[in-house]
């Protein structure tokens, strides 16, 4: 019986020790993150929803970056007007007689539908779509955690995220909601500490094309606990119909993405 010798041991050692101790990241982030991202207002102020979907395909693993780069030649607009003008067009699943995409937007299970049939037979597994309220059996704590889950999940297998936000208004001692939008997430960490109360988050907001930092946070008015809350900076969507003196939340409402 042969040996290994101890140069062979010491070499397996050596990058075992390696392997062991080289730190893990401490964010899962988005795999092409020098791309430039997709502007809604290229096509339309209400096509959000392709915008997001397409810089999720863009900032992907590569498998996923193709669907942003088919067919070749042509410009980010056109790209975004074959998504509205195609499978977005077709009839709503979730709202019958209706299309997916209207002058209102589009919903986060249409959107899902339309990611799915233009993944289909390219080989790629299938994306989830979820709406995120605190379920009565979950802490506000517990929630976050979930929330965090799905996005860092989605991001570690090469899918950046997009995430649902919805404006809601406190109007004569009720919250309404004011007006919905996407972002595609870049950015989360890879875990968060006992007892954590918010996570910071980059993302990409579609309205405009930029690169924008925030947080989402366990809200402090306790009328409004169904939703975690997105502190976006910048992101400006809805405010114009929150009437002066009335309480606005920014919603983390529903994710699309890989987990």
């Amino acid at each position: 019986m042969r040996f290994p010798s101890p140069l062979l041991l010491a070499t397996l050692s050596l990058g075992l020790l390696t392997y062991a101790c080289a730190p893990s990241s401490p964010f899962r982030e988005a795999q092409n993150l020098s791309a430039k991202p997709f502007d809604q207002l290229e096509l339309a102020g209400n096509a959000c929803g392709p915008a997001a979907l397409l810089n999720s395909y863009r900032f992907g693993k590569t498998d996923w970056r193709k669907l942003s780069e088919e067919p070749p030649g042509l410009s980010d607009r056109e790209r975004m007007r074959t998504i509205a003008r195609g499978p977005a067009m077709r009839e709503s699943a979730s709202l019958p007689g209706r299309a997916r995409w209207s002058k209102n937007g589009i919903n986060i299970s249409d959107l899902g539908d339309v990611a799915n049939e233009i993944s289909a037979g390219k080989m790629l597994p299938r994306l989830s779509n979820e709406t995120l309220v605190i379920s009565p059996i979950e802490s506000p704590e517990k929630h976050l955690r979930r929330v965090h889950y799905k996005l860092a999940n989605s991001l570690s297998q090469g899918v950046p995220p997009i995430l649902s936000i919805r404006l809601f208004a406190k109007r004569e001692g009720k919250w309404i909601p004011i007006q919905g939008h996407f972002v595609t997430v870049t950015s989360v960490p890879s875990s968060l500490a006992g007892g954590a109360t918010s996570f910071p988050v980059k993302f990409i907001d579609p309205l405009g094309g930029k690169f924008r930092e925030g947080r989402i946070v366990i809200g402090s008015d306790t009328e409004m606990n169904f939703f975690t809350e997105a502190e976006f900076p910048g992101v400006t969507i809805g405010r114009n119909y929150v009437r002066a003196g009335e309480e606005a939340y920014l919603s983390v409402a529903a994710v699309l993405g890989r987990f």
